[in-house]
């Protein structure tokens, strides 16, 4: 899976309940307000030098790695990985080859726990957990909560120029339909599951199909589609360039690469589509031997202070899951206000779902239609 390079989408206020509905999370308590920051009682002399950070490309702040390094004296090196595959090979290789944190999605939680690929995090030494959302714990692929802190989570959605269609766009089946006249201006994700996500949600199916007849009707109308909208598949931080430029008139995208597009060019709309889209959460997590599980869970629990949290949101432009940034307004007005960035979950409601897997045999079938739809 290719994701996301710069912002990711957020949580609002508004989303809690709904979002506990379609994962299974623990039902939501109060959240503290206008609490202070307490300092983070360290031992310095157990801190690492250097922590390592395999995350998401631009996926922090450069301001935030430089004030942890200024309050504990440690250095956050960041190396990139363009897919969620690409970082579980990493250490399905040849076990661990120096990395204190990982940002994982959803799915590859659970499929890295399984393989005993996680270290469970010692929450007492993360006392700004409690500024993270209740809505944010206890997902299907951490139902006890032990491996993973949320970073941040958000939707799958679509972006089109809008002097450049005759119409607007506000579904999954208008894309399908992709007027002839267009031929060669579409943009899909280069991604299996969310491809064939597509297809399915049009064809009145969860993104989740097992049945092999689902799953090839997909392929099915999405070959087709292929041959009426020559459509380009690429991953999100290409289709943002795709679309800047003019390559492409409307495109599949992650909202973070949307964002970016809409800045520079005003008449970029994103939008999530109500005909089911795709619901994920990115996460920390401490890998099996890792250098210094305590120098992460510091840096963890550093990341989740609501101040830091708002600065990395603002900065970056990415939604975030701490409730206490939210109520306190430390979240630029822009962002916060902008249901793109922060939708109205609630009001999705079962609109939104996540992309599970890992059962070797379905994914097969999905990866077999997805190379079946880029080889016709």
């Amino acid at each position: 899976m290719n994701r996301r390079s710069f912002l990711r989408l957020g949580l609002g206020l508004t989303g809690s309940t709904a979002l506990m509905a379609a994962c299974g999370g623990a039902p939501a308590s109060p959240q503290p307000q206008g609490e202070q920051t307490p300092t983070t009682n360290t031992a310095p002399e157990s801190l690492a030098k250097e922590l390592t950070w395999y995350n998401w490309g631009n996926y922090i702040a450069d301001s935030v790695l430089e004030k942890f390094k200024a309050e504990f004296g440690v250095t956050v090196k960041v190396d990139v990985y363009g897919s969620n595959e690409e970082m579980e090979a990493k250490f399905k290789a040849g076990g661990n080859p120096g990395y204190g944190l990982i940002t994982p999605s959803d799915y590859m939680v659970s499929k890295m726990i399984a393989a005993d690929l996680l270290e469970k995090i010692n929450f007492d030494r993360i006392s700004n957990f409690k500024h993270i959302d209740d809505s944010h714990k206890r997902l299907y692929f951490d139902p006890t909560n032990e491996y993973s802190v949320a970073y941040n989570w958000g939707c799958t959605g679509f972006a089109y120029d809008k002097t450049k269609l005759p119409e607007p766009i506000t579904n999954w089946k208008q894309v399908t339909n992709w007027p002839e006249a267009l031929r060669g201006k579409l943009g899909m994700l280069d991604d299996v599951r969310e491809l064939l996500a597509v297809g399915l949600r049009v064809l009145g199916y969860s993104g989740n199909a097992t049945d092999p007849a689902e799953i090839n009707a997909a392929r099915d109308l999405l070959i087709n589609l292929k041959r009426q909208a020559n459509y380009t598949l690429t991953d999100s931080p290409s289709a943002a360039t795709n679309i800047v430029a003019g390559d492409v008139f409307a495109t599949q995208i992650y909202t973070n690469d949307a964002v970016n597009a809409r800045r520079e060019n005003p008449n970029v709309v994103y939008f999530i589509p109500g005909d089911v889209s795709t619901i994920w959460q990115d996460n920390l997590c401490v890998p099996k031997g890792a250098p210094s599980r305590y120098t992460a869970e510091v840096f963890i629990d550093f990341l989740c202070r609501p101040e830091i949290a708002a600065e990395n949101a603002n900065e970056i432009g990415l939604g975030t899951p701490n409730v206490t940034a939210l109520k306190q307004g430390l979240i630029a007005p822009e962002l916060a206000e902008d249901k793109a960035v922060y939708p109205d979950v609630a009001a999705l409601g079962n609109a939104l779902e996540f992309l599970k897997k890992g059962d070797p045999q379905v994914d097969e079938l999905y990866q077999r239609a997805f190379d079946e739809i880029k080889t016709a």
